[in-house]
């Protein structure tokens, strides 16, 4: 779990259980008020609910306590490691009430691996949880005890679904890993096996591990700067099985290029484009600026529905496929478009949600940030006939509307300038607390939005 202070610093902490610890948990303290609690104290916490970051939140005292690995309904003895003036940050020591929701995980790295927060709850735990999470947000952000929503839309297997990695590279004790780094250290913690990710993906990427092995193709050191490549990163059209593979490096000259680009083109024979991305600066984003085809075609092509979208190595597309398609359907619906609306998607990616909506609109627009993005998306409109040139590339940083993929409040300057009458608006947003904050009042209480989440 990470966390951020008043000082704009961010904590992480791990799960763990007694059994984990070894032992007897120590005294509990018996403390007047929560003001009284220090770090180190341990407190016995009744669990609410769960926190955004998959959490459990509880009370000591009437002040908020966040322990990562409880889970609702659970009474647990936690170990305080912050306190702060209106929450504490607690250590899961020991479980005196489980939950009938908790479960095994099924990945044999979770409790290492931190890319995955609620394995240890039921599937259908899960969606019940993230349900309270919306209504809590509305009732925090934007004092709605009650709001139109309507039940979690889940998944028959939520099980290799995932049609994209991006994984770091590096050494582990002499041995080339890709992964993600360990909460609160610089450890990368190998998880090319992982059980979310389409089987295929989790081949391709150990199979390029091999042969960047095999060919002592330098890995990227990120204490040092020294080495090369710095993340793994491969897409997946479900539909025809193709992969678009993507190396990150810290320069632009690879070692045995050739070499590589043939053995990856033997080993892996449904690779269809291997790229190279540049990204030399200090930066915790993956992508540089500039991509390079090695070799096979520039975009790999998905399919959505009877929709289908060419996507460059760095275009943004949804990486659940199965659900994806839900969602957008929930949106035509929530949408009810007549024929004649105007619809601008901001932050429209490759136009995915646009090109879905353009046969029930007027006139569809998108807005995006990344150039190859936009080049997609326009060749994907094209194809359609959609409309003719209907995106734009604005840069990072400049005003959009909240509408499609906003997460963003709609700017004054796009409301003047709204031709088509009063004004809709949705949002289909990752983080529904930014959400909710941004959004949900201004919108719900001046009747711009539907009757429906």
């Amino acid at each position: 779990m990470n966390r951020n202070d008043k000082t704009g610093k961010t904590h992480t902490l791990k799960k763990r259980t007694k059994s984990q610890r070894g032992g007897v948990s120590p005294a509990i303290t018996r403390a007047a008020t929560a003001e009284e609690i220090r770090e180190g104290d341990r407190i016995v916490v009744t669990v609410k609910r769960i926190g955004i970051n998959g959490e459990g939140v509880g009370y000591y005292k009437r002040k908020a306590v966040f322990i990562p690995g409880a889970l609702p309904d659970e009474v647990v003895k936690a170990q305080v490691v912050r306190t702060e003036p209106s929450y504490m940050l607690a250590r899961l020591t020991e479980i005196e009430k489980r939950s009938p929701i908790r479960t095994k995980p099924e990945c044999p790295v979770y409790e290492a691996c931190g890319g995955c927060q609620l394995q240890h709850m039921t599937y259908e735990g899960q969606l019940r949880a993230k349900e309270e999470l919306v209504r809590e947000a509305f009732r925090r952000y934007v004092g709605m005890e009650t709001i139109p929503l309507r039940p979690m839309m889940g998944m028959d297997r939520p099980w290799g679904y995932r049609n994209k990695a991006q994984l770091q590279a590096g050494i582990d004790q002499g041995k080339l890993v890709a992964g993600l780094y360990s909460a609160g250290s610089h450890r990368i913690v190998d998880i090319s096996g992982c059980p979310i990710q389409q089987p295929v993906i989790n081949d391709t990427v150990n199979k390029v591990k091999q042969v960047l092995g095999q060919l002592d193709i330098p890995i990227y050191n990120e204490k040092t700067g020294e080495g090369l490549v710095r993340t793994i990163v491969a897409r997946l059209a479900r539909q025809s099985g193709e992969v678009q593979l993507t190396l990150v490096t810290a320069g632009d000259e690879i070692p045995r290029q050739k070499e590589l680009v043939s053995r990856i083109r033997d080993t892996l024979p449904y690779v269809v484009t291997i790229a190279q991305n540049i990204n030399s600066g200090k930066t915790p984003l993956i992508f540089g600026e500039r991509t390079k085809i090695l070799w096979g075609r520039e975009y790999i092509r998905e399919t959505l529905g009877n929709l289908t979208f060419d996507l460059s190595p760095r275009a943004f597309f949804q990486l659940n496929p199965e659900q994806t398609v839900k969602l957008y359907r929930s949106v035509a619906e929530a949408a009810d478009l007549q024929g004649g609306e105007l619809v601008i998607d901001a932050y429209c990616g490759t136009g995915t949600i646009a090109l879905w909506l353009a046969p029930r609109a007027g006139e569809v627009r998108g807005i995006e940030s990344v150039p190859e993005a936009v080049e997609d998306a326009r060749r994907n409109a094209e194809t359609k006939r959609a409309c003719q040139r209907p995106f734009l590339s604005r840069p990072r940083g400049a005003t959009v509307p909240a509408v499609g993929g906003a997460r963003i409040a709609p700017g004054r300057r796009y409301r003047r300038s709204a031709p088509y009458g009063r004004l809709r608006n949705g949002s289909v947003a990752c983080s529904h607390p930014r959400q909710t904050r941004a959004a949900g009042l201004r919108l719900l209480q001046s009747g711009h939005f539907g009757q429906r989440l």
